[in-house]
């Protein structure tokens, strides 16, 4: 049987979302895991399998067991899991974790999925270390380190500075996205910007972090995680309980395939969740995509079509930029609100379909959800 739409999200759950916290990380954890398997109406005894990513998107993390990541040893031990016939904990991004899971439930691995992610900003932490001699640069850091080019968004700096100055996009532009993401998390609950209005005064006052990316265009680090629950597209089917189906996934080296593999055209999209640890990273989307053609997505943006309301809205949640660096965790979850119908006042009306893309322009995956679970692919 075919991983595509053979399976679906019955349910998403959060934790609160904290720019700093005396709670560990395994606490944010579990509340998020309850909070989705209560609202799937699915015991624990149910789950036989989980999934979720053992590794600190933070800078200088020590990448410790409950201490700035979860395993699934952890939580399978915290939460009782004791029939688990499938657990993994995969590498990169969200998105992984939900094709992981529906391959297992695929092959017949499991029936019943928990997915965890959780991130964990620990009082004093700070960002990446300066720069130095001091630092020793190993693997492809030394390609990097040597020239100042470390952690902070040096990378993406340099590729918003060309997408500036190929597009005609001044720097002033940028807070177009800021603006809609705020607006976005005025709705959401566990937004940690949600009452914070940024003008756009404001946004050009802040200091600058490696131009032309300033203080507000960098996600801001949390404590806080997201969770789901999976099962399979016949299960789901016969709960008649609403779902969100996977319809289909795929990278960043054929991510104009997702229309295809999903069977889900990009018109029939009614919302879409695009990462946004830095805020230029939305225009390189838009356009790859084929929503805007090439170096006019700032235009598209500064005319609020991805706002609250707009053609296209994005980040419905506030995205990063707004509620927090969840390492996209925070964009599958909405995704899978936004189509279960439960976003409650952010709700967009009449959603059949999601694209949700989490990760950079180098290490980002894709994924459809749908109402509809389609056809065998």
């Amino acid at each position: 049987m075919s991983a595509r739409s053979a399976a679906a999200f019955v349910s998403a759950g959060y934790s609160t979302v904290d720019r700093h916290s005396d709670r560990g990380i395994l606490a944010y954890a579990l509340d998020a895991a309850v909070d989705a398997l209560d609202a799937a109406g699915i015991d624990r005894d149910e789950v036989d399998g989980y999934v979720g990513i053992a590794g600190s998107p933070n800078p200088g993390a020590g990448h410790v067991d409950g201490a700035d990541h979860v395993t699934a040893y952890l939580v399978a031990d915290a939460l009782g899991l004791g029939r688990l016939g499938w657990a993994s904990d995969v590498s990169g991004f969200a998105v992984g974790m939900a094709a992981g899971a529906a391959q297992a439930i695929a092959a017949g691995e499991c029936r019943c999925v928990l997915g965890v992610r959780a991130v964990h900003h620990a009082p004093g932490a700070r960002g990446a270390p300066a720069v130095s001699g001091d630092v020793v640069a190993r693997g492809t850091d030394l390609y990097r380190l040597p020239f100042g080019a470390g952690p902070g968004g040096t990378r993406f700096a340099v590729r918003a500075q060309r997408y500036l100055e190929l597009s005609g996009a001044r720097r002033e532009d940028l807070w177009h996205v800021v603006h809609a993401a705020r607006e976005h998390a005025r709705a959401n609950p566990v937004a940690v910007f949600r009452d914070k209005e940024l003008t756009r005064d404001a946004y050009l006052d802040a200091p600058l972090t490696v131009e032309p990316l300033g203080l507000y265009d960098c996600d801001m680090p949390v404590c806080g995680a997201g969770a789901f629950v999976m099962v399979s597209a016949e299960k789901a089917r016969r709960s008649g309980r609403p779902a969100a189906y996977l319809r289909g996934w795929t990278n960043w080296t054929d991510s104009a395939a997702i229309f295809e593999r999903s069977g889900v055209a990009r018109r029939d999209i009614q919302v879409c969740q695009l990462y946004d640890g830095y805020s230029p990273m939305l225009y390189e989307w838009l356009e790859r995509l084929g929503w805007c053609d090439p170096y006019t997505a700032w235009k598209f943006v500064a005319d609020g079509h991805t706002a609250p309301g707009g053609a296209l809205p994005v980040n419905t949640f506030g995205g990063a930029l707004g509620e927090g660096r969840l390492h996209g965790m925070g964009h599958l979850r909405e995704g899978i609100v936004q189509v279960l119908g439960t976003a409650g006042a952010r709700q967009v009306p009449g959603v059949r379909n999601c694209l949700v893309q989490i990760g950079p322009y180098d290490r980002s995956a894709l994924a459809v959800l749908s109402t509809e679970p389609g056809g065998d692919r």
